[in-house]
């Protein structure tokens, strides 16, 4: 119909909307480059709840569910909740939604919590477990109660204590807390992916919708043996996009489709096609799977800007400082603002410190013990990415801000064979903004005690946020991020002692405004004292991890229990 409409009744691509957003028709459209022209996701909070309300529904009892357009019905935490409050207000509306949920209704095999639907999900599906934790945990909890009613082994008055112990369980292997909350923001996103049916394109299928998933596709190209064709409406910031990648692929590679994408937030707020970052996602006929950049625009126009970021992403990449790679693109674009680069980079593979789904942290025998060895790796990794961030010197004077444990820091893993379980396996960084920017470039003992202070106190409040999640010491994690920290150091400064030559005449000749040569020489002369002041940093950073437990003792403190006097 889609071809008949645009060769025969004289349609152009923009005047046809494909509004269904099934497996087929975005498949197809990917393909063709022409994922834009199916109906685009909601991306707002606002727009996501209008959704979410239009997705309720019932199937024959009193509980709520959010109906996917997969077809499967998903039991969040607070109707849960509500369907267990039932056995106290209303028996028997009580025994009907629970009979809905584990009873083998006549002419089925499965009932409702276990009949297969899509993808690993069920017809009904607990949300916001991992895959398969619901189904082993939480639904024979209440198979067996179900037996116990209609067996007459329980009384309504025994039944309420059990549904709340076991509201307690869904609560507790929940993969984030927000999404007991229906207000919150982490809530709407996720059942939203879920009920979209978005949640099944996400690598690893977790919870939490990642960043590049929150995006619009933009007219782009449909490529015929490797040549692109593009489409009305593509603006020149995409035709520069599809050009430079185009220019990337190997001899004999051609490009079989891209798609690009806008990455949308809330806090630009701006009219779809003007926002700063982009993404294109492209397959050839030599990768099996699709590779993926990041496009963003400069936030300044100043002359030499794009130079002078890439000239610090380059240095500081030679010291052993994991950043993605980065090119300026090779033609302009022009706004009103005046003429404006733009810069591509590589996608980093792996996942930002708030959205590392939960069961990582879990052991892997019983999923309500958290594995204290995977906690504290991270916490090593940790550090290995606060030495990174002080040897560059991140800086913003606006917030005063060295723009650690803001989810720059993307943790990627691995399997371990021997262990047989996921553990961290490395730290890079997405994000060069702010290197550089320590306002102080004096060679003097106050200077590296005022760098210290400043990056040290930062470093222990990002770990006392991370520690507050899980049940280990401040003390053990104090421990396995300094020996991250002190690991990255050593290494860092081991590739300025042998590249020491090269990095003193490394000039790439911006202007002086950038006073890169004396900022450059400032960072290798402050990370040689990073190194030898190791243990005076370990001293320090302990100390004040010590007054913010402290502080934070005598801001929380702990109840005092009053055991009863025996008669």
């Amino acid at each position: 119909m889609d071809r008949w409409l645009l060769e025969t009744a004289g349609f152009t691509l923009a005047d046809i909307v494909m509004g269904d957003r099934n497996d087929g028709t975005i498949e197809h459209y990917r393909r063709q480059g022409q994922e834009w022209r199916v109906k685009p996701l909601a991306w707002t909070e606002a727009e996501m709840k209008v959704a979410l309300a239009a997705e309720k529904k019932r199937i024959a009892a009193k509980t709520t569910y959010y109906h996917s357009a997969k077809g499967v019905h998903f039991l969040t935490y607070p109707d849960f909740c509500r369907f267990a409050a039932l056995a106290e207000t209303d028996w028997e509306a009580f025994v009907k939604a629970l009979k809905e949920l584990v009873s083998v209704f006549e002419g089925n095999r499965y009932s409702f919590t276990r009949m297969p639907k899509y993808r690993g999900h069920h017809e009904i599906e607990l949300f916001g477990l991992r895959r398969g934790v619901g189904l082993d945990r939480i639904v024979p909890e209440l198979e067996r109660l179900s037996e116990a009613i209609a067996l007459g082994r329980v009384t309504p008055a025994q039944v309420a204590p059990r549904m709340k112990d076991i509201a307690s369980l869904y609560e507790s292997l929940l993969t984030q807390p927000d999404l007991a909350d229906e207000n919150a923001k982490a809530f709407t996103e996720s059942l939203y992916m879920h009920i979209t049916g978005e949640i099944y394109s996400i690598v690893g299928e977790g919870a939490t919708p990642a960043f590049d998933d929150r995006r619009t596709a933009l007219p782009g190209a449909t490529f015929v043996d490797g040549r692109p064709i593009f489409h009305p409406g593509v603006d020149d910031r995409n035709e520069v996009l599809l050009s430079n990648i185009r220019a990337i692929v190997s001899k004999d590679e051609v490009i079989e489709y891209a798609n690009v994408y806008e990455l949308r937030n809330d806090v630009e707020n701006v009219p779809i096609g003007k926002g700063r970052t982009r993404e294109i996602v492209y397959k050839t006929n030599r990768s099996p799977i699709e590779r993926s950049f990041i496009e963003k625009r400069f936030t300044s126009a100043k002359k030499g800007y794009s130079s002078y970021m890439l000239a610090r992403v380059e240095a500081l990449k030679a010291l052993g400082i994991a950043l993605s790679d980065y090119r300026i693109l090779r033609r302009r674009a022009h706004t009103g603002r005046g003429t404006l680069d733009y810069f591509i980079r590589t996608r980093l593979e792996g996942e930002p410190m708030n959205a590392i789904p939960a069961t990582y942290f879990c052991n892997i025998d019983d999923s309500s013990i958290e594995e204290k060895e995977f906690v504290l790796a991270l916490a090593q990794m940790m550090g290995d990415a606060a030495a990174q961030n002080m040897a560059m010197k991140k800086f913003d004077p606006a917030t005063e801000s060295p723009h650690y444990g803001e989810g720059k820091e993307i943790y990627e893993f691995e399997y371990d064979i021997v262990n047989e379980r996921v553990v961290p396996k490395s730290v890079s960084t997405c994000s060069v903004r702010g290197s550089f920017g320590w306002p102080d470039l004096s060679y003097t003992d106050e200077n590296l005690a005022a760098i210290n202070n400043f990056y040290l106190t930062c470093y222990a409040h990002a770990l006392k946020t991370y520690q507050r999640q899980h049940n280990v010491t401040m003390a053990e994690l104090a421990e396995r991020f300094m020996d991250g920290f002190e690991y990255r150091t050593h290494a860092m400064e081991w590739q300025i002692s042998v590249l020491r030559d090269k990095f003193e005449d490394f000039k790439p000749g911006l202007p002086p405004g950038y006073r890169f040569d004396r900022k450059w020489r400032f960072v290798m002369w402050s990370l040689e004292r990073q190194e030898r002041r190791l243990h005076v940093l370990r001293r320090m950073f302990f100390r004040k991890v010590e007054l913010i437990e402290n502080e934070d003792i005598r801001n929380h403190p702990q109840p005092v229990r009053v055991e009863p006097v025996s008669r």
